[in-house]
């Protein structure tokens, strides 16, 4: 039988990655990035989840792509079941120099054998805006994705999930909210959230189970690591004090070097996957075709950085 797959769809920079949009804080003012370390930075992430169980599924970019976006792969879309068939929610990015990207990650997840769903109206980021506590749905929206987008997503997802709105400096739920299931925590910044979004986490959830950050934190990223189980992946620059909740909790934390991919571009390792935990059933509807096979693409990414 099948087993259950935790899937990861990832996209690595290429040779002549570049800042292009510039759309967040640290990007704005940051000097160029150093591509080929940027790869490896990124292979570090790949690695590290392959050696934890998890299977990685690439789009290796053409080389002379202008979607300097498609490495921050939480908003390439969102894997759900619809129907009883395994589809992709596409996204409707809002910065411009993103919005051609769904055009890539669609064949993509026709190879995979999922079906591709396109949203009518609004703008709505994936799995930038959307998480999971303790087995609720957290839709979040205020930042890229705005309300229409929303309500357009809204109804593929579980009608108990939770809407939440946001604001800067939280561009996307991913800012404003870190799940830890294995500690029965949230890390929340409670600065960015809007109108009633914390009674109702609160509500949820308990008042004990949410942790507050600053908003000074979420600037270095205290909600961007991954969590795997028991094991969250974090970039190096999570706060000191996140670091010693988090371990106190009994988390392992392991911190990954992001100079290019998180303190110059703006993006961390919880930025770079989107991730869906399939069941037995769900897997064996999966076929990865070789060229999205990381297994099989390493190689050929890996003399990219060279």
């Amino acid at each position: 039988m099948t087993p259950p797959l935790d899937l990861y769809l990832m996209s690595p920079p290429g040779p002549g990655w570049q800042l292009r949009g510039r759309a967040n804080f640290r990007s704005q003012a940051a000097a160029p990035v150093d591509a080929r370390a940027a790869i490896r930075e990124w292979i570090a992430l790949a690695d590290a989840l392959e050696a934890r169980g998890g299977r990685v599924v690439c789009l290796v970019p053409e080389p002379d792509t202008e979607l300097t976006g498609l490495p921050y792969a939480a908003e390439c879309g969102q894997i759900l079941t619809v129907d009883d068939d395994l589809c992709f929610v596409l996204p409707r990015m809002a910065a411009p120099h993103r919005r051609h990207e769904r055009d890539a990650w669609r064949p993509l997840a026709e190879s995979l054998g999922l079906r591709p769903i396109d949203l009518p109206d609004g703008f709505w980021e994936a799995q930038g805006d959307v998480a999971t506590f303790l087995g609720r749905t957290l839709l979040f929206w205020g930042g890229r994705t705005d309300r229409a987008g929303l309500l357009a997503a809204a109804p593929y997802f579980p009608p108990d999930a939770l809407h939440l709105e946001v604001r800067q400096p939280a561009f996307h739920g991913n800012m404003a909210a870190l799940p830890l299931d294995a500690a029965r925590k949230l890390l929340v910044c409670p600065d960015v959230l809007v109108g009633d979004s914390l009674s109702r986490l609160e509500a949820a959830f308990g008042a004990a189970a949410l942790v507050p950050v600053t908003t000074d934190e979420i600037r270095s990223y205290a909600t961007n690591g991954l969590p795997i189980g028991a094991d969250v992946l974090a970039p190096h620059l999570t706060p000191p004090r996140i670091l010693t909740l988090m371990r106190t909790w009994g988390l392992d934390v392991t911190l990954l070097p992001m100079l290019e991919l998180c303190e110059k571009a703006g993006g961390a390792s919880r930025c770079l996957v989107s991730h869906a935990h399939l069941s037995p059933t769900q897997a064996a509807q999966l076929t990865v075709p070789p060229p999205h096979d990381y297994r099989l693409m390493r190689s050929q990414i890996v003399a990219s950085a060279n």
